[in-house]
């Protein structure tokens, strides 16, 4: 059966993509949201049987793209970044070892192929020394192909796209975070190489709605709106997270909720200490979730933040009638942690359902 879906594939050889690293379920989200409006997309969890002349395979399994790639007639493979510096160096350790799996994929890629790759990332930028294909880079370096900068937050991200001596100015509605411009700087690098107009790829962009959980914001109850970021959490991406509320001009109360980040180690303490660190610049109020998460609580309170501001919770059921009353009109509610935590729920709890009414 596998080599008769081989043969049908070397017949019409289609276009196919790989998405690896950090966030790559965000992106091939993205890829087929956006990108979606100019050409076909499948979504393939192994080599099909049946497909469409037309449409452009992203694959899951990188063992099947690798056996594909001479019988295609355009192989993209797409590796977005591993490492979260500088604090990812302070708290762990390092994770090349995550790029070797897909050194095999990249000496192998032929030389009518592409490669796009996050300049950010050094061990991922090195990655185009040893292949034949035509490497593409993103980020906001300035020695990137395609570069992120003057970035603006207001209710959404807004920043200007750089390439080839040109500037496009890029909004996205809604989402914040360092993810969310990967992963459109990704989105471009990838429609240059198909040859979709830019400038239209950035107009796809204004209904672009991401994934729920990653730095999406949503109307919460009582008028209220959710800064929803509770699909994962590193120290790293919440403290980002906690930096994003406290910039955000926003007139009434900034509410951070946040539970444990798991798979620290043996530092564990110490990083929960330096999120709580952040929360008292950031925030009006704060709630935690877990046995963890209590060491952000007391490292709130030992860096100035009022003990009657400080609410915490071994498990979300403990607390989550307490945060309901809390909430007022117009306030802002950052919700993060990791996806163990289940901070969804709360999530769920909080936003404002169409027909619900909200006391």
């Amino acid at each position: 059966m596998r080599l008769i879906k081989k043969f049908i594939f070397s017949f019409f050889k289609p276009k196919i993509i790989l998405i690896k690293g950090k966030e790559e379920d965000l992106l091939i989200e993205a890829t087929i949201s956006v990108l979606g409006k100019f050409l076909k997309f499948k979504k393939v969890e192994k080599i099909p049987f049946f497909f469409k002349k037309d449409e452009i395979l992203i694959f899951k399994s990188e063992n099947d793209f690798n056996s594909l790639i001479e019988k295609s007639s355009l192989p993209i493979f797409i590796l977005t970044h591993f490492e979260d510096p500088p604090l990812q160096e302070i708290y762990f350790a390092s994770e090349k070892k995550k790029v070797e799996p897909f050194l095999k994929i990249v000496k192998n890629l032929p030389v009518f192929s592409y490669l796009i790759l996050n300049h950010d990332d050094e061990t991922v930028r090195e990655l185009s020394q040893i292949t034949r294909a035509h490497p593409v880079t993103f980020g906001f370096s300035k020695e990137a192909d395609l570069i992120a900068s003057d970035i603006k937050m207001n209710k959404g991200l807004n920043f200007k796209l750089q390439y080839n001596g040109s500037l496009l100015p890029v909004w996205l509605e809604r989402v914040f975070g360092k993810e969310q411009i990967y992963t459109a700087l990704a989105v471009f690098s990838l429609a240059k190489i198909l040859k979709i107009n830019l400038v239209e790829v950035s107009m796809a962009f204004k209904n672009y709605k991401s994934l729920p959980g990653k730095m999406r914001l949503v109307e919460g109850i009582n008028g209220s709106f959710l800064l929803d970021d509770s699909e994962s959490a590193t120290v790293f991406s919440m403290i980002e997270a906690l930096e994003i509320l406290g910039k955000l001009n926003w007139p009434k109360r900034k509410i951070a909720v946040l539970g444990d980040v798991i798979g620290i180690g043996k530092y564990t303490i110490e990083a929960h200490e330096t999120i709580g660190e952040r929360v008292k610049k950031n925030a009006d109020l704060l709630f935690t979730f877990g046995p963890r998460a209590k060491f952000i609580a007391k490292g709130a309170f030992e860096n100035g933040m009022e003990e009657d501001k400080i609410f915490s919770f071994d498990k979300i059921e403990d607390g989550i009638e307490k945060l309901k009353k809390e909430i007022r009109e117009g306030d802002l509610i950052l919700v993060d942690g990791s996806k163990e935590m289940k901070m969804s729920k709360i999530v769920e709890e909080l936003k404002a359902f169409k027909g619900r009414k909200n006391k």
